[in-house]
Protein backbone atom coordinates (compact mmCIF):
# COMPACT_ATOMS: atom_id res chain seq x y z
CA UNK A 1 0.00 0.00 0.00
CA UNK A 2 2.57 2.57 0.89
CA UNK A 3 4.59 1.56 -2.44
CA UNK A 4 1.23 2.47 -3.98
CA UNK A 5 1.06 5.67 -2.59
CA UNK A 6 4.44 6.14 -3.27
CA UNK A 7 4.34 5.78 -6.68
CA UNK A 8 0.77 7.81 -7.12
CA UNK A 9 2.72 10.90 -5.51
CA UNK A 10 5.38 10.62 -8.40
CA UNK A 11 2.90 10.14 -11.02
CA UNK A 12 1.14 13.45 -9.58
CA UNK A 13 4.35 15.00 -9.18
CA UNK A 14 5.24 13.91 -13.23
CA UNK A 15 1.91 15.22 -14.25
CA UNK A 16 2.35 18.72 -12.13
CA UNK A 17 5.98 19.25 -14.10
CA UNK A 18 4.79 18.52 -17.41
CA UNK A 19 2.05 20.38 -17.16
CA UNK A 20 4.03 23.79 -16.28
CA UNK A 21 6.75 22.58 -18.80
CA UNK A 22 3.56 22.75 -20.96
CA UNK A 23 2.49 26.64 -19.84
CA UNK A 24 6.25 27.62 -20.24
CA UNK A 25 7.27 27.46 -16.39
CA UNK A 26 9.84 24.81 -16.22
CA UNK A 27 12.73 24.19 -18.26
CA UNK A 28 16.20 25.75 -19.37
CA UNK A 29 16.14 29.31 -20.73
CA UNK A 30 20.04 30.23 -22.83
CA UNK A 31 19.86 33.50 -23.54
CA UNK A 32 22.86 35.54 -25.32
CA UNK A 33 23.81 39.01 -24.68
CA UNK A 34 26.68 41.35 -25.41
CA UNK A 35 27.60 45.07 -24.87
CA UNK A 36 25.37 47.90 -23.49
CA UNK A 37 22.25 45.37 -23.35
CA UNK A 38 23.36 43.95 -20.07
CA UNK A 39 23.70 47.36 -18.35
CA UNK A 40 19.98 47.93 -18.27
CA UNK A 41 16.99 46.70 -19.44
CA UNK A 42 18.17 43.60 -19.67
CA UNK A 43 18.91 42.73 -15.95
CA UNK A 44 15.41 44.26 -15.25
CA UNK A 45 14.05 41.88 -17.67
CA UNK A 46 15.22 38.94 -16.55
CA UNK A 47 14.61 39.17 -13.10
CA UNK A 48 10.91 40.26 -14.06
CA UNK A 49 10.92 36.76 -15.71
CA UNK A 50 12.76 34.49 -13.08
CA UNK A 51 10.16 36.44 -10.45
CA UNK A 52 7.14 34.84 -12.60
CA UNK A 53 8.45 31.59 -13.47
CA UNK A 54 10.92 30.41 -10.16
CA UNK A 55 10.73 26.70 -12.25
CA UNK A 56 13.22 28.00 -15.34
CA UNK A 57 16.63 28.08 -15.10
CA UNK A 58 17.98 30.88 -16.75
CA UNK A 59 22.31 30.34 -18.45
CA UNK A 60 23.95 33.41 -19.59
CA UNK A 61 26.02 33.23 -22.53
CA UNK A 62 28.65 36.63 -23.58
CA UNK A 63 28.32 36.36 -27.59
CA UNK A 64 28.50 38.45 -30.38
CA UNK A 65 25.85 39.06 -32.47
CA UNK A 66 27.71 36.70 -35.21
CA UNK A 67 28.04 34.41 -32.31
CA UNK A 68 24.67 34.57 -31.40
CA UNK A 69 22.76 33.86 -34.70
CA UNK A 70 25.35 30.92 -35.31
CA UNK A 71 24.58 29.54 -31.97
CA UNK A 72 20.65 30.40 -31.90
CA UNK A 73 20.71 28.06 -35.45
CA UNK A 74 22.63 25.67 -33.19
CA UNK A 75 20.07 25.00 -30.91
CA UNK A 76 22.59 26.19 -28.39
CA UNK A 77 20.58 29.12 -26.97
CA UNK A 78 16.80 29.99 -26.63
CA UNK A 79 16.91 33.85 -27.36
CA UNK A 80 19.75 36.66 -27.62
CA UNK A 81 20.20 40.23 -27.39
CA UNK A 82 21.29 42.64 -29.48
CA UNK A 83 21.43 45.85 -32.00
CA UNK A 84 20.81 46.72 -35.27
CA UNK A 85 20.36 43.28 -36.78
CA UNK A 86 20.24 42.68 -40.51
CA UNK A 87 16.64 41.04 -41.53
CA UNK A 88 17.13 37.25 -41.85
CA UNK A 89 14.98 34.60 -43.20
CA UNK A 90 14.79 32.04 -40.10
CA UNK A 91 15.22 34.86 -37.42
CA UNK A 92 12.57 36.20 -35.32
CA UNK A 93 12.79 39.78 -33.38
CA UNK A 94 11.51 41.26 -30.66
CA UNK A 95 11.51 44.59 -29.89
CA UNK A 96 12.56 45.37 -26.07
CA UNK A 97 13.31 49.16 -25.60
CA UNK A 98 14.04 52.19 -27.72
CA UNK A 99 16.74 53.94 -25.95
CA UNK A 100 17.79 58.23 -26.92
CA UNK A 101 21.57 58.54 -27.60
CA UNK A 102 23.78 60.80 -24.70
CA UNK A 103 27.17 61.66 -25.06
CA UNK A 104 29.84 60.86 -22.65
CA UNK A 105 32.05 63.39 -22.05
CA UNK A 106 35.18 63.51 -20.19
CA UNK A 107 34.47 65.95 -16.78
CA UNK A 108 37.71 67.92 -17.39
CA UNK A 109 36.22 68.63 -21.44
CA UNK A 110 34.61 72.05 -21.71
CA UNK A 111 31.40 70.42 -22.98
CA UNK A 112 30.76 68.79 -19.45
CA UNK A 113 29.71 72.40 -18.66
CA UNK A 114 27.25 72.42 -21.34
CA UNK A 115 23.67 71.88 -20.36
CA UNK A 116 22.94 69.90 -23.63
CA UNK A 117 25.49 69.88 -26.92
CA UNK A 118 24.28 70.26 -30.13
CA UNK A 119 25.26 66.87 -32.43
CA UNK A 120 26.85 69.23 -34.91
CA UNK A 121 29.50 70.09 -32.06
CA UNK A 122 30.51 66.30 -32.45
CA UNK A 123 32.19 67.51 -35.88
CA UNK A 124 34.89 69.52 -33.92
CA UNK A 125 35.91 66.83 -31.13
CA UNK A 126 37.55 63.40 -31.19
CA UNK A 127 35.29 60.05 -31.39
CA UNK A 128 35.45 57.00 -29.97
CA UNK A 129 33.74 54.40 -31.57
CA UNK A 130 31.87 51.00 -30.56
CA UNK A 131 31.63 47.91 -31.19
CA UNK A 132 34.08 46.40 -33.55
CA UNK A 133 32.87 43.30 -35.04
CA UNK A 134 29.85 41.96 -37.58
CA UNK A 135 28.32 45.23 -39.77
CA UNK A 136 25.58 46.71 -39.31
CA UNK A 137 26.05 47.93 -35.99
CA UNK A 138 26.17 51.11 -34.23
CA UNK A 139 29.19 52.95 -35.37
CA UNK A 140 27.51 52.30 -38.92
CA UNK A 141 24.54 54.08 -37.02
CA UNK A 142 26.61 56.79 -35.94
CA UNK A 143 28.42 57.42 -39.37
CA UNK A 144 25.06 58.00 -41.03
CA UNK A 145 23.92 60.30 -38.21
CA UNK A 146 27.20 62.56 -38.75
CA UNK A 147 26.60 62.43 -42.25
CA UNK A 148 23.03 63.58 -42.55
CA UNK A 149 24.78 66.29 -40.49
CA UNK A 150 26.91 67.06 -43.04
CA UNK A 151 30.56 66.29 -41.11
CA UNK A 152 32.60 63.53 -40.84
CA UNK A 153 33.91 62.67 -37.49
CA UNK A 154 37.13 62.67 -36.42
CA UNK A 155 37.42 59.00 -35.14
CA UNK A 156 39.79 58.39 -32.42
CA UNK A 157 39.09 55.01 -31.40
CA UNK A 158 37.27 51.64 -32.50
CA UNK A 159 36.75 49.51 -29.64
CA UNK A 160 34.72 46.50 -28.45
CA UNK A 161 32.16 47.57 -26.51
CA UNK A 162 30.22 50.61 -24.22
CA UNK A 163 32.13 49.72 -21.25
CA UNK A 164 35.84 50.02 -23.34
CA UNK A 165 34.33 53.28 -24.92
CA UNK A 166 33.22 55.02 -21.81
CA UNK A 167 36.69 53.78 -20.18
CA UNK A 168 38.83 55.78 -23.09
CA UNK A 169 36.57 58.49 -22.34
CA UNK A 170 37.61 58.67 -19.09
CA UNK A 171 41.46 58.25 -20.40
CA UNK A 172 40.41 61.68 -22.18
CA UNK A 173 40.92 59.43 -25.86
CA UNK A 174 37.61 62.02 -27.12
CA UNK A 175 34.19 61.62 -26.46
CA UNK A 176 31.58 58.54 -26.99
CA UNK A 177 27.74 58.51 -28.53
CA UNK A 178 25.96 55.61 -25.99
CA UNK A 179 22.74 54.56 -25.56
CA UNK A 180 20.88 55.85 -22.52
CA UNK A 181 21.60 52.18 -20.83
CA UNK A 182 25.66 52.67 -20.82
CA UNK A 183 24.83 55.83 -18.49
CA UNK A 184 24.80 53.54 -15.80
CA UNK A 185 27.98 52.84 -15.92
CA UNK A 186 29.65 55.62 -13.67
CA UNK A 187 33.73 55.66 -14.08
CA UNK A 188 35.54 58.31 -12.41
CA UNK A 189 35.80 61.38 -14.63
CA UNK A 190 33.33 60.71 -16.83
CA UNK A 191 29.90 62.73 -17.19
CA UNK A 192 26.84 62.54 -19.53
CA UNK A 193 25.47 65.11 -21.54
CA UNK A 194 22.03 65.22 -23.33
CA UNK A 195 22.19 66.34 -27.24
CA UNK A 196 19.85 68.44 -29.22
CA UNK A 197 19.40 68.63 -32.80
CA UNK A 198 19.48 64.87 -33.01
CA UNK A 199 18.55 63.53 -36.53
CA UNK A 200 15.62 61.62 -36.79
CA UNK A 201 17.18 58.32 -36.69
CA UNK A 202 18.93 59.32 -33.84
CA UNK A 203 17.63 56.49 -31.22
CA UNK A 204 18.35 52.70 -31.32
CA UNK A 205 16.82 49.70 -30.72
CA UNK A 206 17.34 47.18 -28.33
CA UNK A 207 15.92 43.81 -29.40
CA UNK A 208 15.47 40.35 -27.93
CA UNK A 209 16.24 37.83 -31.29
CA UNK A 210 15.16 33.94 -31.53
CA UNK A 211 14.34 31.45 -33.74
CA UNK A 212 11.42 31.33 -35.92
CA UNK A 213 10.85 27.92 -36.35
CA UNK A 214 10.90 27.59 -32.08
CA UNK A 215 7.43 27.13 -30.67
CA UNK A 216 8.41 25.77 -27.18
CA UNK A 217 5.85 27.51 -24.57
CA UNK A 218 9.50 28.80 -22.93
CA UNK A 219 9.89 31.07 -25.59
CA UNK A 220 6.52 32.13 -25.77
CA UNK A 221 6.62 32.58 -22.31
CA UNK A 222 9.88 35.02 -22.58
CA UNK A 223 8.54 37.01 -24.94
CA UNK A 224 5.17 37.34 -23.64
CA UNK A 225 7.85 38.99 -20.73
CA UNK A 226 9.33 41.46 -23.16
CA UNK A 227 5.97 42.62 -24.38
CA UNK A 228 4.62 43.22 -21.01
CA UNK A 229 7.99 44.99 -20.12
CA UNK A 230 7.96 47.24 -22.62
CA UNK A 231 4.10 48.02 -22.49
CA UNK A 232 5.05 48.90 -18.25
CA UNK A 233 8.23 51.44 -19.94
CA UNK A 234 6.67 53.15 -22.47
Amino acid sequence: LEEARNIRSLVEQATERTQRAGQGKLGRLDVAIFGSAILDAIPKLLLSFRNSHPGVKVVLHTMTKTEQLEALRQRRITVGFNRMLAPEPDIGTELVTTEKLLLAVNESDPLAGWPYIPFSELAHHPLVLFPTGARPNFIDKVMTLCNECNFTPNISQEVGDAVTGVALVASGFGVCLVPESATTLQLPGVVYRSLRDVPPQGVVDLTCIYRLDDQSPLLGAFLETIRAFREENA
